[in-house]
């Protein structure tokens, strides 16, 4: 039993040492070893990333435009489209711009010095000038290819010709705005110094807020005072309407009974005079001539008399007073009672008025500082906000400022969001790639080694172990081969994939696989199985979907691609390199199992039938 099992091992090994002694024969085995290094690594090295040097494609750039003017209101505006264009193609280098002339170009497209020739015709700023009229015209770019220098140049330039359309809709719409608005620099620069007054502004109504606030406390204090004066006048006017209530009548008798008072105030004066006079005689009579006279009775006679002098001079006094006092003059003093009580009143209404007046004006001076904390608030949001605009202004000379020059000329963008990004073109076609390789590698390895042991086929040994001894050498390389292909596009060009240890296994079945279908087609067909290997090839490249989606190949390749191990292959390692759903890669590790066990169990068919001998197994009918 251990000799069944070691015999596919040791019938391997007898293989592999067949090419030992001679450095051509080693070498023979590296080669094989490398084939798959060398086809899928040199193609992706060349092919891994050429979107992203098209900076590097010369593309010539004539510009022919003539330029234009606009009279708007009264006012012209020069305008040249072109210019603008050129502007806002040396901002973004797509490509190796070269700016030349029609001839030149010309040339250059003809000979193949340039991929590409875009032609601003001189037309073009005349045609934008339109938009601003009643009649417009469209302005068109012309863009001229010549596929003898490349047609797959031509798709690429093609590829990048919605990146191109979009700048030369930032320079249209540049030189549009121009035309319709005036230059937006100005523009800038307006709502910037609008932005700097309202910011002034704000200031200023920051100190009005001040004294408004200020206004308001005075206020306040005047209409506590003015209520205190308010209600001492009223007070006043109370006092002088008792008062004159009680004089005016007083006034008015004596007024209306001065006449006989007077009279009175006459007789009452010649009275006192006549009575101090005679008690002056009276004193002489008694004290003067009597000399016996009682002292004590003359003195306070004499103090009587003094008495009597003095009220005689305040009567004569009063009836002097009494008497130049005429009626007039008191019916004037009753007019003038009247008229302190009519002002009193009116100084106490005043006093009210000018409560009432400082109480709203205390309220109004609320007012006026919420009314300017408001205005200060609304003209502080108004300074930002044109601040804010005057940045917002995109730039018309798009070199200074293509960000936003490209915003406003292309105000609508595609978001893109990809679920398993190959970020690069050679990462994308490296599992297509990868998967021609590890095929071209059987397809090589049958070239050099032997299919089977011809003394082990004339010796007992069954047909299984021959079969797997006749496989292994070529499993053995192309594993080696496979880690080769995998460390070079790795760590050389940057694969990175998603699941390394899944590139390298499933990559390690597919060479056992492949290798196993071109041992079972050189063994059963010889020389006519290279053949059948290379339409194999032929057939899983155009099915297998590793170039475009297979829904757009033709019925007869879509009906293949089912049944081919490639299309698998393909399928598998997309999901290993840059993720995805993983049951494409268990339908695919099942497919090629079952590639894999039904290649080897036909292979050992084959051999059990090749010993059957006849004329054929000694002259094959074909030899390459």
């Amino acid at each position: 039993m251990s000799t069944i099992i070691l015999s596919p091992f040791r019938l391997a090994a007898a293989e592999l040492r067949r090419f030992r002694g001679h450095p051509l024969r080693s070498l023979a085995l590296a080669a094989i070893v490398l084939i798959p290094l060398v086809y899928g690594g040199l193609y992706l090295w060349f092919a891994w990333n050429p979107y992203g040097r098209l900076d590097h494609m010369p593309v010539a750039v004539v510009n022919e435009d003539q330029g234009a003017t606009v009279t708007t209101d009264g006012e012209t505006t020069a305008i040249n489209g072109g210019d603008q264009l050129v502007d806002q193609l040396k901002a973004d280098r797509i490509f190796d711009w070269r700016f030349t002339t029609a001839a030149e170009a010309a040339r250059g497209l003809d000979d193949g010095d340039y991929y590409m020739v875009i032609t601003v015709p001189e037309d073009f700023s005349a045609r934008l000038a339109s938009l601003s009229g009643t009649d417009p015209e469209q302005a068109t770019v012309e863009f001229d290819l010549n596929d003898a220098n490349g047609y797959v140049a031509g798709i690429m330039a093609s590829t990048a010709e919605a990146e191109l359309r979009n700048q030369i809709n930032t320079a249209v719409y540049v030189t549009f705005a121009t035309t319709i608005f005036g230059d937006l620099t100005d523009l800038n620069q307006g709502l910037t110094d609008a932005a700097g007054g309202a910011g002034d502004l704000t200031d200023g109504l920051a100190t009005a807020q001040a004294g408004a606030a200020g206004l308001e406390t005075g206020l306040g204090d005047l209409t506590t005072g003015a209520q205190q004066v308010a209600d001492g006048a009223d007070q006043v006017s109370d006092g002088v309407d008792q008062a004159v209530g009680t004089a005016q009548p007083v006034v008015q008798t004596l007024a209306d009974n001065w006449d006989r008072i007077q009279t009175g105030a006459s007789s009452a004066a010649d009275l006192a005079d006549r009575a101090d006079t005679d008690l002056a005689a009276a004193y002489d009579a008694l004290c003067t001539a009597d000399p016996d006279a009682d002292p004590a009775a003359c003195t306070a006679l004499q103090s009587f008399i003094t008495d009597a002098d003095q009220a005689n001079s305040d009567i004569q006094a009063a009836d002097d007073r009494i008497q130049a006092t005429t009626t007039d003059t008191l019916d004037q003093a009753s007019a003038d009672l009247t008229a302190l009580q009519t002002g009193a009143a009116d100084v106490a209404d005043g006093a009210s008025q000018v409560a009432a007046a400082a109480a709203t004006a205390e309220t109004g001076a609320a007012d006026l500082h919420d009314g300017l904390t408001d205005l200060h608030d609304g003209a502080g949001t108004l300074a930002a906000s044109l601040a804010t605009a005057a940045e917002s202004v995109p730039s018309t000379n798009p070199a200074e400022d293509a960000d936003n020059a490209e915003a406003y000329g292309s105000p609508v963008a595609i978001s893109e969001d990809n679920l398993n990004p190959a970020d690069t073109y050679g990462r994308g076609l490296a599992p297509f790639f990868i998967a021609i390789a590890l095929w071209v590698f059987g397809l090589m390895a049958y070239l050099v080694l032997s299919t089977a042991n011809q003394r082990a086929l004339a010796g007992p040994l069954r047909s299984v172990p021959i079969a797997l001894g006749g496989w292994l050498p070529a499993a053995f390389l192309g594993v080696l081969s496979a880690a080769a292909l995998y460390l070079a596009i790795d760590l050389g060009l940057g694969l990175d994939p998603a699941n390394a240890l899944d590139t390298i296994g499933f990559s390690i079945l597919v060479i056992l696989t492949f290798s196993a279908m071109a041992h079972l087609c050189k063994l059963a067909f010889g020389t006519a199985g290279s053949l059948l290997l290379v339409v194999l090839l032929m057939l899983q490249l155009t099915s297998a979907g590793g170039l475009y989606p297979v829904e757009t190949t033709p019925g007869f390749f879509q009906a293949l691609h089912p049944l081919l191990p490639m299309s698998y292959v393909v399928d598998a390692l997309r999901v290993t390199i840059s993720g995805g759903d993983t049951a494409a890669l268990t339908r695919a590790l099942i497919v090629l199992a079952a590639y894999l066990v039904g290649a080897l169990a036909l292979s050992s068919l084959v051999v059990a039938g090749r010993r059957r001998w006849k004329p054929d197994s000694l002259n094959e009918p074909l030899r390459v």
